[in-house]
């Protein structure tokens, strides 16, 4: 088995509008997206010290706030769309796994969330 490097972004926030029924997409809503996303073959850092050695974690991040495209019914939806951003950064990905938390759906205390996992094809 190849080494891994692990990268991981915990909570990133996004304004979307989500949601099965057209009032709920009405407006948009906060959402929490995680990504764990795995390198193979990670390169000697110390002697590779440069953003070409790894991921830029600002394109994930950028995509999660800016460019999650159109509104969606399911939170799935939103997961698939952000894997599939993360694994065209890079052919040394294997594979990641999307969480996408929705506050709102619950009152009071408590989210709901769905987590997804693709591999590299």
């Amino acid at each position: 088995m190849a080494d891994l490097h692990i990268i991981r972004i915990d909570d990133a926030k996004a304004l979307v509008r989500v949601g099965v029924p057209d009032p709920e997409r009405a407006a948009p809503q906060e959402v929490r997206i995680s990504v764990v996303m795995a390198l193979a073959d990670p390169p000697d850092y110390p002697n590779e010290d440069r953003i070409g050695a790894t991921v830029d974690y600002d394109r994930i991040i950028y995509f999660i706030r800016d460019d999650l495209g159109e509104p969606a019914h399911l939170i799935e939806t939103l997961a698939d769309r952000v894997a599939g951003h993360c694994l065209s950064l890079s052919e040394r990905a294997r594979w990641v796994e999307v969480t996408v938390k929705k506050p709102s759906v619950l009152s009071g205390d408590g989210l709901v969330s769905v987590t997804i996992r693709r591999e590299q094809a």
